[in-house]
């Protein structure tokens, strides 16, 4: 199975291409941005290994052709380690956060199964790949509904609030004032099954524990 995406960057004026293959054991996900930070232009690449349930296994990022990537991988009991050292305060995490790429977003919807109005929380990896520095950082998601065959995500970090707008794969098609997706592509299924998103009721919207 075999999955395309382009977006366009707004806010870095730049382009994204992504291609995630899945096999029968993991799946593969190698991301191209050309975007203008600073007023530089900048070409990155990154490359992101998964288990079959979402949680990311190694990140690495080249910037600007060097041979040399920035590397962030975990092992079991969601434990990480950045350029090979160690970091217990991203214990517990189970994805990363890459600045650059709404490819991010889909990896804490596609964790879980959702119902209507139903929010949780995610203990994601920052990666701040310009500065090459990780932080611990906490991801709220409700799910909202759906609308012309795709879903809406309320999305929170921090201070900052906006509406992702995903497809049934988990693929951002808007991401307001950033990102837009200008071309999808397909080969195989669906990557996850069709769920059940009729409203559960007000217990869930309090979901509490990390994911």
């Amino acid at each position: 199975m075999e999955h395309r995406v382009i977006w366009d960057h707004l806010e870095a004026a730049g382009a994204e291409h992504v291609k995630l293959k899945r096999s029968e054991t993991h799946m593969e996900v190698n991301g191209t941005v050309l975007l203008v930070h600073n007023q530089m232009p900048h070409r990155l690449e990154y490359e992101v290994k998964l288990d079959l349930d979402w949680k990311t296994k190694t990140v690495k990022v080249y910037h600007d052709g060097s041979p040399k990537p920035f590397v962030v991988h975990a092992e079991k009991q969601d434990k990480w380690w950045v350029n090979g050292e160690y970091d217990e305060n991203l214990d517990g995490a189970t994805n990363v956060d890459l600045t650059f790429t709404p490819f991010s977003n889909m990896l804490p919807i596609n964790r879980v199964s959702w119902k209507i109005g139903e929010r949780r929380t995610f203990k994601m990896v920052y990666v701040d790949v310009m500065l090459r520095e990780v932080q611990p950082l906490l991801q709220v998601y409700t799910y909202l509904g759906d609308t012309e065959g795709k879903r809406i995500f309320q999305y929170k970090c921090r201070d900052y609030e906006t509406a992702l707008v995903v497809d049934q794969d988990g693929w951002v098609v808007e991401y307001p004032g950033a990102f837009i997706r200008k071309g999808f592509t397909k080969t195989g299924g669906m990557l996850k099954q069709q769920e059940d998103h009729s409203f559960t009721g007000e217990n869930s919207t309090t979901k509490s524990a990390f994911y």
